[in-house]
């Protein structure tokens, strides 16, 4: 299994910030790489939801939400299909993103991690990272828009 870890600070409280991440159909609204998003068999809050991207790259992944806890900040999902064939081949897809709290300065840092299968595993981290980073500079720039 490979796994993907990345983490930002965001200038904004940490409940702020979720109220933008848990919402599992607003993704677009954070992330440059993200075009748009369909929820299916919804609210974007119910586990069990689909939402189908369009991405940057022209391909479509379908995630199905598998968590969310407010009390923890998190919210997790799964690849349950994507556009075929691919471009870079991915299987047993899963994440997970958390916010952690950091009461100095009244920020918060954004967890995003993966675990897949692949069998190009540079191409998949390359990425993953891109994706990560963008949805970090899209909440960065919404929160500090805010400021």
């Amino acid at each position: 299994m490979i796994e993907v870890l990345k983490s930002a600070v965001i200038p904004a409280p940490a409940s702020r910030v979720w109220t933008v991440i848990r919402d599992f159909n607003a993704m677009p609204e954070w992330n440059a790489a993200i075009l748009s998003s369909t929820i299916e068999d919804g609210p974007a809050d119910r586990i069990g939801c689909r939402r189908v991207l369009r991405f940057d790259d022209g391909s479509t992944w379908v995630h199905a939400l598998t968590g969310l806890s407010d009390a923890d900040m998190t919210i997790a999902y799964l690849i349950v299909s994507t556009t075929q064939p691919m471009r870079i081949p991915i299987r047993d897809y899963r994440a997970i993103i958390r916010l952690i709290p950091i009461t100095d300065g009244d920020l918060c840092v954004v967890e995003w991690r993966a675990t897949f299968e692949t069998d190009n595993e540079a191409a998949t981290r390359e990425r993953a990272g891109a994706v990560f980073q963008a949805g970090f500079d899209g909440l960065k720039r919404k929160f500090a828009a805010r400021s």
